[in-house]
């Protein structure tokens, strides 16, 4: 079977599933993987014959397609910040807003514009303390989460990436404190109420890490408020607290800080919705 009559019988079984647009760009996408041709290779090299192997690989990454896995997990990598990832099932695929989060982050150190001590607590995938080395070399980075599995694609992707950062596993809902002094603390923690899970994509809810993504319905702030009560503790004269967050949490985070002896901003992402609040210490009050 050729390059193109593959690509025509699989068109063929997910049309259903997905928007023409999509579809094309999915199936470019595992084309490439499997044989080794880019989009316009594949246009050129239409007649070409491809192995039983390939058409074997080919039929069950577009079940999985059919089943909701999402294609970065199929191909195994995505894209942060014009970087190349390996993510797996782990860890959750990097998304635009977090980027956004990261490009805030750098505003402020560029600002700084001196040596810091950044953490990210709940790393996954690495891609913050990573993006965050890249751009800021002199910094010193650290990535904390409490899965051992994600750690591991972290720590490959920081040798894929060459990227010295200093990984923590340790839960942060359980910590007396925090293993040591920062001048910025970054997140993107888990903060969708499990009721949400209902009206969430079949793609996120039933293939990405729920650890990463849920939090109870009682208490969906709880990571917002335990980061903020041991950053008391750990950060730096005039350190800097960065989120990321719901788009419909946005004032309740703001108020929880304030009530909590912090000032915080909010940011709206490329969406206009409220997605990232930036908190430091208020000065103490002189008696």
């Amino acid at each position: 079977m050729t390059l193109h009559e593959s690509k025509q019988g699989l068109k063929s079984q997910l049309a259903d599933q997905f928007d023409a647009i999509e579809l094309n760009s999915l199936l470019s996408m595992l084309f490439e993987h499997v044989t080794g041709n880019n989009q316009l290779q594949q246009v050129i090299n239409k007649n070409e014959l491809l192995s039983e192997a390939q058409l074997i690989d080919l039929k069950k990454y577009a079940d999985a397609l059919a089943n909701g896995k999402p294609i970065q997990y199929i191909l195994g990598k995505a894209w942060f910040m014009g970087k190349e990832y390996i993510v797996n099932q782990q860890v959750l695929i990097p998304r635009p807003e977090t980027e956004e989060l990261v490009e805030w982050v750098i505003e402020y150190a560029e600002i700084i514009n001196k040596s810091l001590h950044i953490i990210d607590i709940g790393t996954g995938s690495g891609c913050i303390p990573i993006a965050l080395k890249t751009a800021l070399p002199d910094c010193t980075l650290s990535g904390l989460d409490i899965s051992e599995g994600a750690l591991a694609v972290a720590k490959l992707n920081a040798e894929k990436l060459n990227a010295q950062i200093e990984w923590i596993q340790q839960d942060i809902l359980m910590s007396a404190s925090m293993p040591g002094n920062y001048d910025i603390i970054v997140s993107n923690p888990p903060y969708i109420p499990f009721n949400e899970k209902v009206n969430m994509q079949v793609q996120v809810k039933n293939y990405e890490p729920a650890l990463a993504l849920f939090v109870t319905n009682e208490d969906p702030l709880i990571f917002y408020r335990i980061i903020a009560r041991l950053a008391k503790q750990c950060l730096n004269p005039n350190g800097q607290l960065f989120f990321e967050m719901h788009y419909d949490q946005g004032k309740a985070i703001q108020s929880l800080f304030e009530e909590m002896g912090y000032h915080a901003e909010l940011r709206k992402d490329m969406f206009g919705k409220d997605r990232m609040i930036r908190a430091s210490l208020k000065p103490k009050k002189a008696i």
